[in-house]
């Protein structure tokens, strides 16, 4: 009958020439997102998997160096004394390959006080008795320990392997003699002194001559060199001390039972969270559909006493994750899925719409927490409306969103891809053990960055309100959008007519290589650079905004752009979108919208309606209250400006808020030096751009170009407002300091006059 295999493995050995043979090569330094180095971990990682993959052993330990003095220490001051510090970017990696040993379920072997080498010589000595040991190294040094039952497999040189034979044939002794050959030529990686004058060749030469180094000093005078023979009869006391120093200890105090070493199956979940920290993608990959073929568990819910046990383990469980299957048919759905609800990452029940009452209850009850993805859209999608659910919500879409502040980032496929490195699977069943295993993964980094205040008491509630918003609907007025429409439709066509005798003939004035025909060949305007593939003369606004002082065609063709977008966009399309049952729009408002948190509003976006043109402002007029009802505006005053006040703490800043002055007066009277009722309308204006502007970090090309002004002039604006509002300088100065580099990527920089 075989007898069963051990392997030992010298991580140490292995965990220094990964990371030196990694230094040594013109590769990058690996590292993950966080910058936390890898490479070790990631060569040590792979050389495990390998070993448990290809040789299957039936026990296996990972042998680690204990920290501070052996025995050796005692014996020899200088014992490993020339050796350099460890590098500090290898110590940071030590955890991890512990962590990712403890994952694998590799036992973890030390002893205070002794090396390595002495508990692997200790457990290949008490193992050998009843199973074969492999000592899994590349230090010759190991091989002292060969023996029938005891062999070194070194995975430096492609698993070449070492018997008693192999041994003789490497080192020119034997095992048992290795040990009294380094005491001869001495290590210098270790410090061990040896003989001097004897090298390895004479070390070789001599042991087998007289098979010992208690033997050779003691034949000392028959050895016929001279230097050979003189160092054995004067060093004798430093060569028996580095025999011992050499010598691998048999005899380390180990408590430990050789059953609890045996292989067991990796801990793949532990071992998924590891890979996914680090970053190994494609490790990652691999554990994971372990992960996922291990944990699927998937029921259909078909009868009533299916659904009770069911809700039994939610009960239990106290929590559950929902994707909901949304079908404009509902009959549809009574021999399909409608729901789909996760006991946890791998559990998942499916149950058909003859269910929906009781998923409503679970939704309602405060006692059973819920995961799902986009909170609002559940509300909206639930027969009970926006107050169906209660309990504690939680949301991955609002989480992801909250992390990265991007909308694409936000998505479940991209989710997955970042968090997990995965490709999204679509099915349901997947989708919702997805959830829960993004809820464990965000919400520590929420309370890691200090957002779950802003999740749990802005985000979450807001969700809610939003729902019953985009229910309720706003009220339009749909005979005055009908007036407005033949009202517009009358201006388009005079100004098309306009326009036409200005050209001198009929064209397609939405064309715009029609148009750029008329303006730069036949009325030979001054002509823009082509762009685009076909290389096209533009007839973009900035370009007709610059041509209008020059022809009054430009300024009709713009005017005629506007009302004709405004017509298409809102007066004819307001009323297509009315609901049929309310008899409102029923806009989308979008709380992961904007990178800057702000609400969107989509489908129809009711956000942009202009408000500063007249056929804007009739627009805005045909949204109208139920009769009795009136239609309120609330907005924070100047809200950016007073956070920038409060986190400045500029003097003028926080005296004009505390004095109840217009803020964009008081700046107008500052950046321009006049007294505050001077100010007219265009000085306040421009001021109140510079105020939001510097908010943004502004370039004075920027409000150059907003304000129509020279960039010279805008300059000036901006510098006279650091000089009057120095607090607000010095802020903007020490966070562009503060700020890593990268986060500056692709936002706006301070002002010159700020960094300098």
């Amino acid at each position: 009958m075989a007898r069963p295999t051990l392997f030992l493995i010298d991580s140490f050995g292995f965990i220094f020439r990964a990371y030196h043979a990694r230094a040594r090569s013109s590769a990058a330094p690996m590292r993950n997102s966080k910058g936390v180095p890898t490479e070790a971990t990631y060569i040590f990682n792979n050389m495990i998997r390998r070993l448990r993959d290809q040789y299957q052993p039936d026990y296996v330990a990972a042998v680690f160096e204990s920290d501070g003095p052996n025995l050796r220490n005692e014996l020899f001051a200088g014992y490993k004394a020339n050796r350099s510090e460890t590098p500090p970017d290898l110590l940071q990696q030590i955890p991890d390959i512990r962590r990712v040993l403890e994952a694998m379920r590799v036992a973890v072997i030390e002893a205070a006080g002794y090396e390595a080498d002495d508990v692997i010589g200790t457990l290949a000595l008490r193992a050998s008795a009843t199973m074969d040991v492999v000592i899994v190294s590349s230090d010759k040094d190991m091989l002292q320990l060969v023996t029938p039952q005891v062999t070194m497999l070194n995975p430096m040189k492609d698993d070449l392997r070492y018997d008693e034979a192999g041994v003789l044939e490497f080192m020119g002794v034997l095992p048992g003699q290795v040990v009294d050959l380094l005491a001869l030529k001495g290590d210098a990686v270790d410090n061990i002194p040896g003989a001097p004058g004897i090298g390895d060749k004479g070390a070789k030469d001599l042991i087998q001559q007289f098979g010992s180094v208690e033997a050779a000093i003691a034949e000392a005078h028959a050895v016929s060199r001279k230097m050979y023979r003189e160092s054995l009869q004067n060093h004798r006391d430093q060569i028996l001390l580095s025999k011992d120093l050499a010598r691998i200890r048999t005899d380390a105090p180990l408590d430990l039972d050789l059953e609890s070493l045996r292989s067991q199956e990796p801990d793949s979940a532990a071992l998924e969270a590891v890979y996914r920290d680090l970053e190994f993608g494609r490790a990652l990959r691999e554990v994971q559909t372990v992960v996922a073929d291990a944990q699927r568990d998937l029921r259909a819910i078909q009868a009533p006493g299916e659904l009770e046990a069911m809700e039994a383990d939610i009960r239990q469980a106290g929590e559950f994750s929902l994707v909901r299957i949304a079908s404009p048919d509902r009959d549809a759905l009574e021999e399909a899925p409608a729901y789909y609800l996760g006991l946890g990452p791998g559990v998942v029940r499916s149950l058909q719409s003859w269910a929906a009452g009781r998923v409503s209850n679970w939704l309602g009850d405060p006692a059973l927490a819920k995961i799902v993805y986009d909170y609002k859209q559940h509300l909206l999608e639930e027969a009970n409306g926006p107050d169906a659910m209660r309990g504690q919500i939680d949301d991955v879409f609002l989480m992801g969103f909250l992390l990265y502040a991007d909308p694409s980032a936000a998505t479940l496929a991209t989710l997955a891809e970042k968090r997990f490195q995965q490709a999204l699977d679509p099915h349901p069943a997947a989708v919702v053990g997805l959830l829960w295993r993004l809820r464990d993964d965000l919400a520590p980094v929420l309370r890691e960055k200090e957002l779950e205040g802003v999740y749990r008491e802005i985000d979450l509630p807001l969700s809610p309100v939003l729902a019953r918003m985009e229910a309720t609907g706003i009220r339009v007025d749909s005979d005055t959008l009908a007036v407005i429409s033949q009202r517009m439709q009358a201006q388009l066509e005079a100004l098309t007519a306009d326009i036409h005798e200005r050209a001198g003939h009929a064209f397609n004035i939405n064309s715009p290589q029609q148009l750029a025909k008329v303006l730069f060949e036949e009325l030979r305007l001054p002509a823009p650079v082509k762009t685009g593939k076909g290389k096209v003369y533009s007839t973009a606004a900035d370009i007709l905004e610059a041509l209008a002082p020059q022809h009054p065609i430009a300024a009709q063709v713009l005017e005629f752009r506007q009302i004709a977008k405004l017509k298409g966009t809102y007066v004819d399309a307001l009323p297509a979108l009315m609901r049929p049952g309310t008899g409102r729009i029923h806009t989308s408002f979008n709380q992961a919208g904007a990178a800057t948190g702000r609400l969107s509003s989509s489908n129809p976006n009711l956000q942009n309606i202009p408000i500063r043109t007249e056929q804007g402002r009739e627009i805005r007029a045909a949204f109208v209250p139920e009769p009795g009802w009136v239609l309120m505006a609330a907005d924070y005053s100047q809200i950016e400006l007073r956070l920038l006040a409060h986190l400045s703490g500029d003097p003028v800043l926080i005296d004009s808020f505390r004095k109840g002055e217009d803020i964009h007066t008081r700046t107008a009277a500052e950046v321009f030096g006049v007294m505050p009722g001077l100010v007219n309308a265009e000085m306040r204006r421009n001021a109140k751009a510079v105020n939001f502007g510097i908010v943004y970090g502004q370039t004075a090309f920027g409000l150059a170009s907003q304000l129509g002004i020279p960039k010279k002039e805008a300059e000036t604006y901006i510098d006279n407002y650091f000089r009057r509002y120095q607090g607000v300088s010095q802020w903007q100065c020490w966070e562009s300091y503060l700020v890593p580099h990268e986060a500056l990527q692709g936002t706006a920089r301070p002002h010159k006059s700020v960094r300098g």
